[in-house]
C-alpha cells in the first residue's frame, strides 16, 4: 500500500528564448511496500538531479525545499480533486505537478510517476519503471527524467494581446492580435478613413514552429475595405525581454508589399 502523504520540490524548467518558463513540483515519491521512505527519498533526489543537469530545469534551494515541507502536506486523494491541485499550484508556483509511488505488483516492483496540468487537474503524462531492486533506479533515472521534461509542453510568448501598425496608401491600419490557448487568436483591425474610425473583428488560428509564425483569420463584416483577414507566414525575431516580435505581413486582399512591422505587448 502506498503511503498517504507527499511532500513538494519545486522547479522550473527553462525554455528556449522565444517561450516563457513553465514551473513544474516534483513531489516526493512514496515508498510504498517497495523499498524504504529513506531509499525513495534517495531516489526522488536521483530523478530531480537529472532533470536539472539537463539544462532545463533550476531546482530550488535547500531553505526553500525545507519551508514547502512545513506548509505544504497532501492526502493521495487529493490529487483528484482539481481545487486542490491548484491550491498546490498557487502555493509552489507550478504549472504541473510530478508525483509518484512504489508498489510490487506479481513480485516485480515498479515506479509510477505522472504529471498533472495544475489548471485541469488532468493527467498530461504518466510512466511506469519495473525495479528488481531500489538501487537499480540509478541507471533509469536518466532517461526517466528526460522523458518527462521532454514531455513539457512549451507556453509560448503570444499568449495575450499584441499591437502593430500597418501602412496602407498613407491610413495606418492598428491590428490587435489576441493569442488564447489551443492555437487560437482574435483579431481586431482600426483604421481612420477620411477622418472616421472604421473597424473590422474576426476570429483566426496561429501556429509558431519556433522559428515561423503562421496566422490565418477572417474578418466578418469588416468596414474597412481593404481589409478583409489575414494570411501571414513569415519569419519572425523576437525581441529583448519577449514583449516584441518582427514579422512581415499587409493587408489582406491588397497589392500593397508585405512590410516589416513591430508588434508589441500590450
Amino acid at each position: 500500500m502506498m503511503n498517504k502523504v507527499f511532500v513538494l520540490f519545486v522547479l522550473s524548467a527553462a525554455m528556449q528564448a522565444v517561450f516563457a518558463a513553465l514551473a513544474l513540483a516534483v513531489l516526493d515519491f512514496d515508498s510504498g511496500s517497495f523499498c524504504t521512505e529513506q531509499e525513495a527519498a534517495v531516489m526522488t533526489d536521483a530523478f530531480r538531479n537529472e532533470m536539472a543537469r539537463s539544462g532545463r530545469a533550476d531546482v530550488v534551494t535547500r531553505s526553500r525545499l525545507d519551508a514547502l515541507k512545513r506548509e505544504i502536506r497532501f492526502q493521495m486523494s487529493d490529487w483528484a480533486d482539481p481545487s486542490k491541485v491548484k491550491q498546490a499550484g498557487r502555493m509552489t508556483g507550478a504549472d504541473y505537478l510530478v508525483f509518484g509511488g512504489f508498489g510490487i505488483m506479481g513480485g516485480t516492483g515498479y515506479l509510477q510517476i505522472e504529471m498533472t496540468d495544475v489548471e485541469t487537474a488532468r493527467i498530461f503524462h504518466s510512466s511506469r519503471i519495473t525495479l528488481a531492486v531500489w538501487q537499480e533506479f540509478d541507471r533509469k533515472a536518466c532517461p526517466l527524467s528526460k522523458e518527462f521534461v521532454n514531455k513539457l509542453p512549451a507556453e509560448n510568448i503570444f499568449h495575450g494581446a499584441w499591437t502593430a501598425d500597418i501602412p496602407h496608401d498613407g491610413i495606418i491600419d492598428t491590428y490587435t492580435l489576441t493569442f488564447s490557448g489551443e492555437n487560437r487568436c482574435a483579431v481586431r483591425v482600426a483604421s481612420l478613413v477620411d477622418g472616421q474610425e472604421l473597424t473590422g473583428e474576426g476570429q483566426g488560428a496561429y501556429s509558431f514552429d519556433g522559428n515561423i509564425l503562421k496566422i490565418t483569420a477572417a474578418l466578418r463584416n469588416s468596414r474597412i475595405p481593404h481589409v478583409t483577414g489575414i494570411q501571414w507566414t513569415s519569419v519572425i525575431s523576437i525581441g529583448e525581454g519577449s514583449r516584441s516580435f518582427n514579422m512581415l505581413a499587409k493587408p489582406t486582399g491588397t497589392a500593397t508589399s508585405q512590410v516589416r512591422v513591430t508588434f508589441t505587448n500590450e
